[in-house]
Formats: structure tokens, C-alpha cells, sequence
């Protein structure tokens, strides 16, 4: 709006200035022998007819009407004073605006550009030209230069609307098309100059002026017809990419098809949702999404091309419409449009053209429908394959994996984008040639197959596998396999704690039974004889034998009975308050200092707290003694005590092979090991972390722990001290 306020502010400033330049002047050339009024009256009517012969020009979304109004121009203002020139020119723009039905804003903006250039015109003519009364050669030139200001001034500010609609630079605009305009501007001070003189000496030659004139507007239309067709072909070709698309193909097709036929509106009827996606002329950003009109929904089920212009709603004028059809499946209607007010008139050769654009679309819509169904089943195929706890591979012939699912990323420890593409032998560290031939042990005799074999991950951890292959073979090349892969290390595992826990309480049972029976015989042999110190000693020794055994028997019953969760009830203990300190050293006693490997770092004064004397001892032992099972010989166990926050710690802290990170939390369920139940060199029935954490929340406290692979671990025995209040 304010590009057309402006130039309506031109036009009116270059009028005034041309009345007032021109206000005692006559016409240039005389000599036509019509009074001025019926003169005034048949210039304007033939400017007005001149403003009538119409051709558009499309540029995008925009429109360039050329028409003869220049060649009349000429002549009204060599024949007129310069304000009938003005009158008339003004006069005939506004009627022909009414008659056309412009809207409102383009007659304004049409009024004020012609003003201008009107105005600049008659100044530069009679500044150049004078008013000799005849055709001189400073009449020529003054014509000339005038017309080409004309076509300067109505080209400048055509190109200001322009660059707005398109978007192109309006210095761009002016330059593509000033060599047109320049020899329009010729054209038409040939036909003008040419009429002016054959009125003047030979009226009745007048009518054979039309010739030139209809020959100058066919070169328009066909300069028109030109600049239409390259621009279709353009849309064409875009139109046939769009296709190729799945997004937003509707509305991107639309907008490329109303473009190429350069129509008002397009829109397409979807039978499916029942529902109009149009675009529209006068708003090409936007696309109408709603209910489809009563004059297109009577068109739903037409089963050819229609070229309608009756029955239509008032503002337009042609409709084609065609129906979208593809394998026996209807999706609607695509329908053109052109309005009475401007617009262009769509033929039936736009129909023949239309009619296989409509069949192209229902094609891409069908193909769009396809590959949705295809994009859905694969995406559901896809969550079974990444939701499986099956680890799921897929190779090709040449041993390349092509899928991998999360389930089996868990399991190698490699993760499904670096597996992408490489071989799969490459990819599992499979020891023994043995197992690393059955990887792929299909063949065309037996495409369905099961192997079991042994990986190592990169944390060093070994995993038993089962592979199930399901091969397709051409021939005898493989083509794919398809492999599901279940972990079979627990129930490996499970198997070797079974038999090592038959094992290690065998030998537990042993140790403290022997001993009493070896005592009991000697007692029951000899024992009238012994010296009662000793006698008292031998029955010490088979009591204490016998307690331990009892705690043993005890620990595994308590094992036997108590389950894994967190709600389980507490062991009773015997609580009292002890020295911590005290318990600490008689713990590393018992042991003997490993032969210097416990080291103590103790506070020099009591660490009172509450708790059972002997389990302490127990939990400690525990700790210290897996420190030791599971660190080189050549290091040592650090054993430190603290106290804070009203609560003693003890840790125990090895340098030895540390524990997975998704170990941590297992290491304290029943009979778990750390190490692999195949390849394991340390014994323990996997009781001692479950039953010391046990008897550590029995006692208030807990046990904690912090480990990383070959940096050994830290474990944390917390208890509360004694003076501290006791829930």
C-alpha cells in the first residue's frame, strides 16, 4: 500500500507540473478539421479502446498488461492543448478500469503510474518540440525522447510491485525487460506519428491504421504467448520433481500447476478426507484447507475432463476440471480456475494438457500410499528387532553385517553404528579356530543351523552364544543370514557355581570335621591318661571346631531361607558396645598379616560402636579375605577406620582386577562370582558379600563399594557408633 501511495504522490506532483509548464500551450500538430469538443471526445474513446485490447504478460505470481494505450497516447498528446491531453488520457484509463472490473487497488495504482508518465511525457515533448503546428523533425525527437521517459517511468514503477509479489530485485525486473520495452516504445511512435499524419492529410486512410495496430498487438501476444510457455516448461519440469516427492506433494503440485497455466486458483478435491486443499491467486503464500465447495462436490464422481464456464460461482469465469485416478483407485478431482477479473482464459487445449497432470498426481498419491504402508511395517519390524532381548544380526553374503540390533550391541559390547557395514568376523573376538568357524557354519544343505560359541569383549569378559542362523542361498552363493542370537553365559555360569558350591562346602565341612574326629578318637582312646590341661585343651578345640562348623551349617541354612530383596527381614544379632579398633586387629591377627600384605591404618584411640562382636569380625574377615583371593600376591590390602557423621567406617581396599560396572549391584546377590564361571582360578561358595551385607544391616550399618577395571575396588563398612541414638 505504500509503494501505490507513493506512486499515486508521483503521478499527482508531475501532473501539476505539467499543467502549470503547459497551462497556455496548444497543440502541438493542427490541422485535423474536427471542432475541439467532438475531437476531445473521439480521442478519448480511442484511448479507452486502445486501453481495452489487452495482453498479459505473467511474471510468477504477478501480471504485465500491455496494451495499444501508448500508440494513442501519442496521438492525443500531438492533437490536444495539454490538459484535454491529461483529460482524456486519465479519463479512458478510468473507464476501462470499470469496464474491466479491476480491483480497486490496481486502478489506483494504474491511475497514479499513467498519471506520472503521462505527465512526463507532454514535458519533455513540449519542451523539446515546441508547438510548430505541423510534423517536424524537433517534433520526432521531442516523441521520441518523451515516449521513452513514458516507458521508463511505467516500468519503474511496474517493477517496484513486481519485486514485492515475486521477490526479485526491482533493478532486475528493469533490466530483463527494458530491451522489450525500448522496442515497444519504437512501435508505438511509429504507429502513433503514422496516424497523426494520415488524419491530418488523408482521414479516409484512417481505417487501414488498424493493420499496424493489430500487427503490433499480435507481437505482443505472441511475445506474451512466448513468456507463457517458457515458464510452463520451467513449471513443467519442477512439477515432474515434485512428483517424484512424498512432501507435501498437494500443495507443492498446486502451486505448480495454477503457476504453469497461469490460472487463479487450483485446487484438488480429496475423496478420502473429504476435504479442498486450494491456492489462490490473490493469496500465494497461504493454502486453503476446508470443506469442498457445492460446484466442485457436484463434480466428485465425473469420470472424464469437463470444461465448464455456467454454473459457476460470479467471480468465475472458466473451470476445467479432471479427474485423479490410478490403478482402479479414485483419490478426487484436480480443478482449474480463471476469474472474471483479469485472468486468463483456459481452452481446451489446457484440458488435454491438465488431463494427464491429473492422472501423473494420482499416481505419485497411490506411490505415496505405498510407501507409507512400506515406511510402517518396516518401522514395526524395526521395534521388534530393537525391543527383542534377543540379539538379532543380519548379514550378507560376504559376511557384511547390515543389522544389529541393541540387544546384541549389549552383548559384544559394540555398539550397532560401528557394526554397520563392517564383516562380522572382524567385528567378535571369537578365541579358538574352532568356535570362530561357526560364526557362519550354514550351507545350502542346511540353511537353518544352531551354534554355540565363546566372545570375548573388549572389557576381557568372556560370553557363551548361541547362534541360530536362518540363511537364503542363490546357487550356492549366500545371499543373507538372518541370526538370532541368545546368551547362554548365566546358565553356563550357574552350572559351574552348582558344582563349585558342592565342592567348596564339601571342603568347608571337611575342615572343621576332621578335626573333631581326629580329637574325639584320641579322647575316647587316650583320654584317661592325658594330663587334664591337655584333656581340656583337646575338648576346647573340638568345641570351637564345632561352633564354626554350626556358624557354617547356620550360614548356609540363613542363605537357604533369606531371599534377595530389600524387604527381607532383619538376621538377629547380639548387639553391644565394642572397640572397633580391637576388632580390626584381631581380624588381620587371625589372618596373620597375610605375610605382611594387610596393612592396618588405625586411629590410636577407641572407636566405640554398636554392634555383634563376632559377626564384625565375620564381615570384616570376609572383605579382607576377598581382597586378598582376587589381588596379586605382590600387593597389598590397605584396612582403614574413620569415623563420620556419627557413624565409624572401615575400608578395605585392594589393587587388584576391579569389577565390571554392570557387576556392581550383583556382586552382593547369592552365590554370584565375578569372575567367568569358565575361565574362574579363585574358589568361595559366592555367600561371603551376601551374607556380610546381611549382617550389616542387621547391625545397623551397611556396605558399600567402588571398583573400576584394573584399579582394583574399595569396600565400605559402615556401623553406628555407640553413643549415637538408635532408631
Amino acid at each position: 500500500m505504500r509503494r501505490v501511495a507513493a506512486v499515486s504522490l508521483l503521478g499527482a506532483v508531475l501532473t501539476a507540473a505539467a499543467l502549470s509548464q503547459t497551462a497556455e500551450r496548444v497543440s502541438i500538430v493542427s490541422g485535423v478539421g474536427l471542432p475541439d469538443g467532438w475531437l476531445l471526445l473521439g480521442l478519448t474513446v480511442l484511448t479507452c479502446a486502445s486501453e481495452l485490447t489487452v495482453v498479459r504478460l505473467r511474471h510468477g505470481d504477478a501480471v504485465e498488461e500491455l496494451s495499444l494505450y501508448e500508440a494513442a497516447l501519442v496521438v492525443v498528446v500531438l492533437l490536444l492543448p495539454p490538459g484535454q491531453a491529461l483529460l482524456a488520457a486519465l479519463s479512458a484509463l478510468v473507464v476501462a478500469s470499470a469496464i474491466q472490473r479491476r480491483p480497486l487497488v490496481k486502478a489506483v495504482f494504474n491511475l497514479g503510474t499513467y498519471a506520472a508518465a503521462v505527465s512526463g511525457l507532454i514535458l519533455v515533448v513540449y519542451a523539446v518540440a515546441g508547438t510548430p503546428g505541423q510534423m517536424t523533425v524537433r517534433v520526432l525527437l521531442g516523441v521520441l525522447l518523451g515516449t521513452l521517459l513514458f516507458t521508463l517511468i511505467n516500468l519503474g514503477c511496474l517493477a517496484q510491485i513486481l519485486g514485492v509479489v515475486s521477490g526479485a530485485s526491482p533493478w532486475r525486473i528493469i533490466r530483463d525487460e527494458a530491451p522489450l520495452s525500448a522496442y515497444m516504445a519504437v512501435g508505438t511512435v511509429a504507429t502513433g506519428l503514422t496516424t497523426v499524419e494520415i488524419a491530418r492529410h488523408s482521414p479516409m486512410l484512417l481505417p487501414f491504421m488498424a493493420m499496424p495496430a493489430l500487427a503490433l498487438t499480435y507481437a505482443y501476444r505472441a511475445a506474451a504467448q512466448e513468456a507463457d510457455e517458457r515458464a510452463r516448461s520451467a513449471r513443467l519440469l519442477e512439477l515432474s520433481q515434485v512428483l517424484a516427492e512424498r512432501e507435501d506433494l498437494v500443495r507443492r503440485f498446486l502451486l505448480l500447476l495454477r503457476e504453469a497455466f497461469g490460472a487463479d486458483l487450483a485446487a484438488a478435491d480429496l475423496t478420502d478426507t473429504g476435504e479442498l486443499v486450494s491456492v489462490d491467486v490473490n493469496a500465494p503464500a497461504e493454502v486453503a484447507i476446508g470443506p469442498v465447495p457445492s460446484y466442485l462436490a457436484r463434480l466428485r464422481h465425473l469420470d472424464r475432463p469437463e470444461h465448464l464456464s455456467k454454473g459457476l460461482p460470479t467471480d468465475l469465469r472458466h473451470l476445467l476440471v479432471v479427474p485423479i485416478e490410478a490403478g482402479g483407485h479414485r483419490f478426487g478431482t484436480v480443478a482449474l480456475g480463471s476469474r472474471i477479473r483479469g485472468g486468463r482464459q483456459l481452452s481446451m487445449r489446457d484440458m488435454t494438457l491438465l488431463a494427464p497432470l491429473g492422472d501423473a498426481l494420482a499416481v505419485a498419491l497411490r506411490g505415496a500410499e505405498h510407501l507409507d504402508r512400506l515406511v510402517e511395517e518396516s518401522s514395526k519390524l524395526h521395534a521388534v528387532v530393537e525391543q527383542s532381548s534377543a540379539g538379532i544380526v543380519m548379514v550378507e553374503g560376504d559376511g557384511i553385517v547390515r543389522m544389529w540390533n541393541e540387544a546384541f550391541a549389549d552383548l559384544t559390547g559394540v555398539a550397532a553404528a560401528e557394526a554397520d557395514g563392517r564383516r562380522l568376523a572382524d567385528l567378535l573376538d571369537v578365541p579358538g579356530a574352532d568356535d570362530r568357524a561357526g560364526l557362519l557354519p550354514v550351507t545350502p544343505q542346511s540353511p537353518k543351523t544352531t551354534a554355540e560359541i565363546t566372545i570375548r569383549r573388549a572389557d576381557g569378559e568372556l560370553r557363551r552364544l548361541r547362534l541360530a542362523h536362518s540363511a537364503v542361498f542363490t546357487g550356492e552363493r549366500l545371499v543373507r543370514d538372518v541370526i538370532v542370537i541368545t546368551d547362554l553365559t548365566r546358565e553356563h555360569r550357574v552350572e559351574r557355581l552348582k558344582s563349585d558350591f558342592i565342592a567348596t562346602v564339601s571342603h568347608e565341612l571337611r575342615t572343621p570335621l576332621t578335626p573333631i574326629i581326629g580329637y574325639l578318637d584320641l579322647l575316647r582312646t587316650r583320654g584317661a591318661r592325658m594330663a587334664p590341661e591337655k584333656r581340656a585343651q583337646a575338648l576346647e578345640l573340638v568345641a570351637d571346631r564345632a561352633r564354626h562348623m554350626s556358624r557354617l551349617v547356620e550360614d548356609l541354612l540363613l542363605a537357604s531361607r533369606v531371599g534377595d530383596g530389600q524387604d527381607e527381614p532383619a538376621l538377629r544379632v547380639d548387639l553391644g558396645t565394642h572397640d572397633l579398633v580391637t576388632l580390626v586387629h584381631q581380624v588381620a591377627e587371625d589372618m596373620g598379616g597375610a605375610e605382611g600384605r594387610v596393612v592396618t591404618h588405625l586411629p590410636g584411640e577407641p572407636v566405640e560402636v554398636r554392634c555383634d562382636a563376632g559377626r564384625t569380625i565375620q564381615v570384616i574377615g570376609n572383605l579382607v579375605g576377598n581382597a586378598l583371593k582376587y589381588s596379586p600376591s605382590t600387593e597389598r590390602v590397605d584396612v582403614r577406620l574413620g569415623v563420620r557423621d556419627a557413624r565409624a567406617w572401615v575400608e578395605v581396599i585392594d589393587r587388584g582386577r576391579g569389577i565390571p560396572a554392570d557387576q556392581l549391584t550383583k556382586v552382593f546377590e547369592k552365590f554370584h562370582r565375578v569372575e567367568d564361571p569358565m575361565t574362574m582360578s579363585t574358589g568361595g561358595t559366592g555367600l561371603g558379600l551376601f551374607i556380610a551385607r546381611r549382617l550389616a544391616h542387621a547391625m545397623g550399618g551397611d556396605i558399600s563399594l567402588i571398583s573400576a577395571l584394573g584399579t582394583g575396588t574399595t569396600f565400605t563398612l559402615t556401623l553406628p557408633l555407640a553413643h549415637a541414638q538408635v532408631p
